[in-house]
């Protein structure tokens, strides 16, 4: 409940969520919550909701309750954020740039994620046990999400990404600095301490670099996108980059599909263009025209 603690007008009284009895919820005071945080994406919600569903779900299980009213609260829409990944020439200055200001453990992250398509929690979460440079590759088995550690990836699968020589000779170059130690491939410089969540690394690295070079600025999961696309404009195939992602095969049609329809899209309008631009010949005209 401490989670939904948000401030609420109710016919002019202070109601505080948390603050209420637990027999006391109605589907009413959620609904009156939601509407009073017009700042909330439709994601953000839904992610609150469903906590405090299942919290409101354990009273019911254990016979405190005999239903859960916030069964009855809608999902909110929303859309989801499209791919918005950099460009080749984006990236390289990025790279660079983190390589003059933060060079070793930071510029090795960075060179990394942009060159292998790992997830935020899966790169926080790579073990060295898990790696093997010899076949240059890495079983992503575990994650790091909200600083706990799971022996789990987002998808519950387990997965072999291959190294290209760009992500290959950045953890090569990592191994000086946490190898010895064994754990986790990559930490926060500062401390010697896991990566435990995207904020401090944004913070005090990656804002400040997008905002040196002047480049739009974009969440740092918008390097996995890149790797994505730079696979796709390579010609490579679509399945096995799915793979490399750990997305399904639809999944990845669905999120990338800019990308894998781009030159196809431009060829077929060449055609009509082309047909339009023709001469048209007497015997495909229209009788009475």
């Amino acid at each position: 409940m401490r989670f939904w603690k948000k401030t609420i007008c109710d016919l002019k009284t202070q109601i505080l969520l948390g603050d209420l009895a637990l027999r006391a919820l109605r589907t009413s005071h959620a609904l009156t919550a939601i509407v009073t945080r017009p700042d909330l994406s439709g994601k953000t919600i839904n992610n609150y909701v469903q906590v405090l569903r299942e919290a409101i779900e354990l009273a019911v299980t254990d016979k405190i309750l005999v239903e859960n009213p916030v069964v009855a609260v809608p999902t909110a829409k929303h859309q989801k954020e499209p791919p918005d990944p950099f460009t080749r020439e984006e990236m390289e200055r990025i790279c660079a740039e983190i390589q003059e200001k933060h060079p070793g453990q930071v510029a090795n992250l960075v060179e990394t994620w942009f060159w292998s398509g790992l997830r935020t929690s899966e790169i926080f979460g790579l073990q060295w046990d898990n790696v093997d440079l010899a076949s240059s590759s890495v079983l992503v088995a575990e994650a790091v999400v909200r600083g706990l550690r799971k022996d789990r990836t987002k998808t519950h699968v387990a997965r072999t990404v291959k190294f290209n020589s760009r992500s290959q000779a950045a953890v090569q170059r990592q191994r000086q600095h946490t190898q010895i130690a064994g754990g986790p491939v990559f930490q926060d410089p500062r401390y010697g301490t896991p990566w435990v969540d995207e904020r401090a690394f944004r913070r005090s690295f990656w804002t400040p670099a997008l905002k040196r070079l002047g480049i739009r600025y974009r969440r740092p999961y918008n390097m996995r996108h890149t790797y994505a696309t730079m696979m796709l404009m390579a010609g490579m195939n679509p399945a096995f980059c799915a793979k490399q992602l750990g997305h399904s095969v639809e999944m990845f049609h669905k999120t990338y599909a800019r990308w894998l329809d781009g030159d196809q899209n431009d060829l077929e309008m060449a055609r009509l263009e082309n047909s339009l631009m023709a001469p048209q010949r007497p015997q495909d005209k229209i009788k009475g025209t």
